[in-house]
């Protein structure tokens, strides 16, 4: 099983108010920048629960937080990047842990042990082929933490949960009004994701299945998990 959190800065629908929830934190632990062609971010971060904050050009990307084995050469990175370019699912033995699904910029909140990993970005061009194999991959080194580097941090308390399951989300269907920091927890076999829309005035979850762009308005997500 696999969990990671999100938070949403924009309120949601509903009645009510949660506790005080802190969207606005210090600096990101891990800041990273997608371009057209490139990912741009730190060569290392410690390990432990780390907000990871992702800014890109508003060029569709989605970028995804891959673990592989702390063993990993850089000949098996080349490797998976080559067949995370045509495959359906995240190829073994790599693991992908998310990233944020909607807008320019996004944050979520996961924890990385130490080891190796690939930061590349899943969305494909016209041509058919995932933006990884045009250069937006960068590998990341997480270091053990050390003493000296203070204490380890932990996971702000989640306000909501949702559990997702094959064909299946699973959660409460009615939230408090307000922001919101969302665990989101994979307990199926398969990779998902979550995108969370607010439906407009007037539409319905059958017109949202018909055109989910006319719709809705998006408001957060989770990409590969």
């Amino acid at each position: 099983m696999l969990g990671a959190l999100v938070a949403l800065s924009t309120g949601v629908g509903g009645c009510g108010r949660p506790d005080a929830v802190r969207v606005t934190e210090p600096p990101p632990d891990l800041l990273v920048s997608v371009r057209a062609g490139a990912v741009a971010a730190p060569d290392s971060v410690r390990a432990g629960w780390s907000r990871v904050r992702v800014e890109e050009d508003g060029g569709g990307h989605i970028l995804v937080v891959f673990r592989l084995p702390e063993a990993a050469t850089d000949a098996d990175i080349e490797v998976f990047l080559a067949v995370l370019d045509t495959a359906r699912a995240t190829p073994k033995p790599a693991v992908a842990l998310g990233g944020p699904e909607i807008g320019d910029t996004g944050e979520i909140i996961i924890e990385l042990t130490a080891g190796r990993y690939v930061l590349g970005c899943v969305a494909r061009g016209p041509d058919g082929h995932r933006h990884t194999s045009a250069g937006e991959a960068r590998t990341l080194r997480v270091v053990p933490a050390s003493l000296a580097s203070g204490p380890e941090p932990v996971p702000p308390r989640a306000t909501e949960d949702v559990q997702l399951v094959d064909f299946a989300y699973v959660g409460s269907d009615r939230w408090p009004a307000g922001s919101h920091v969302l665990r989101v927890e994979n307990r199926g076999r398969q990779d998902h994701q979550l995108r969370l829309g607010r439906l407009r005035a007037g539409s319905t979850l059958q017109s949202w299945m018909k055109d989910p762009a006319e719709a809705e308005v998006p408001v957060a997500g989770i990409a590969r998990l």
